[in-house]
């Protein structure tokens, strides 16, 4: 087994997991950013093993290289921030150029539960991608939306992990 299939293994004790944030003024140090911590503590509570933050500017060329750099490792990569309707919130058509697909229903989901906290939750273009074979979650970059929309996914997450590794159970 190859160290990529040994890290996709869901026999594995935990699934690595990268974690980048987009934000022009964390970035900058206008502001330490909080949502990249507050996501690796969710992640490590559910037992996943955070391979890093990165901390990027609201740029495409680094969003997707910060992304394939973690997708050499990790099976799971999070990307928080730039998902709204800002002028510089650009990770979702940034994803869409260069990861093989989106998964709709994820983005779907985060809304619908995302409106029994907040009436703002349609202004979102929150989802998910796959990447080969990994799983690229695109959340808020505020770190309560980040783990409340963690939350939602928990139970699809490990799911999720399974179907990558083609060891997903099937209904009967």
């Amino acid at each position: 087994m190859t160290t990529s299939e040994q890290a996709v293994a869901t026999d594995s004790p935990k699934v690595r997991t990268g974690i980048v944030v987009c934000s022009d003024r964390a970035r900058s140090g206008e502001y330490v950013d909080k949502s990249g911590p507050a996501a690796a503590t969710w992640l490590n509570a559910q037992g996943y093993e955070s391979c890093g933050i990165t901390v990027i500017a609201d740029d495409a060329k680094a969003l997707e290289r910060a992304v394939r750099e973690f997708a050499e490792t990790c099976p799971l990569i999070v990307v928080s921030g730039g998902t709204g309707i800002g002028e510089r919130d650009i990770t979702p058509q940034t994803l869409d150029k260069f990861c093989d697909y989106e998964i709709p229903g994820v983005g779907e989901v985060l809304r619908a539960e995302s409106l029994k906290l907040t009436p703002n939750a349609w202004l979102s273009r929150c989802s998910a991608w796959m990447l080969g074979r990994r799983l690229v979650l695109a959340l808020p970059g505020n770190p309560k939306a980040v783990v409340e929309q963690l939350d939602i996914l928990g139970q699809m997450l490990p799911k999720a992990m399974r179907s990558i590794n083609g060891t997903c159970d099937h209904r009967k």
